[in-house]
């Protein structure tokens, strides 16, 4: 019997031994493609953004609306919230996102007049950055 309890035992061991390596050796998920992870991602985002979006949490400057307000806040998205719009308004400087995307020509076209003084706030250069603004957006 003790021979036999041996053998079971060895069994047993051989089966886990074979189990860790297949476990090991084969992925255990799909292995999504890059163009797979950017579109799951995009996907997200503006999930996360149109609910922020309803519950009136999510007014950005933008044509398309910044991801680093969620990026930025605690909790990867769970309360997140874009103040961007109402900052750019009173004359406070937006998230960075956004005032990079501003001087690329991306901010909504209607809030042009908001766009060099809100950017100046922190850097003082008001005339380069008007300068700029109206290259971009032009009548």
């Amino acid at each position: 019997m003790n021979k036999l309890n041996q053998q079971v035992g060895y069994g047993i061991f051989a089966i886990f031994l074979a189990v860790i390596l297949v476990i090991t050796i084969l992925p255990l998920g799909h292995s999504m493609t890059m163009d797979q992870k950017r579109a799951e991602f995009i996907s997200m985002k503006e999930d996360i953004q149109g609910e922020m979006l309803q519950k009136g949490m999510y007014k950005c400057c933008l044509e398309k609306p910044c991801t680093y307000c969620i990026e930025k806040t605690p909790g990867h998205g769970e309360g997140a919230e874009c103040n961007c719009l109402a900052d750019l308004i009173n004359g406070v400087h937006p998230c960075g996102e956004c005032i990079g995307e501003i001087l690329e020509g991306h901010g909504n076209p209607y809030l042009k007049e908001y766009f060099a003084p809100a950017i100046a706030e922190k850097t003082g250069e008001l005339e380069a950055i008007q300068r700029i603004i109206d290259a971009k957006y032009p009548n």
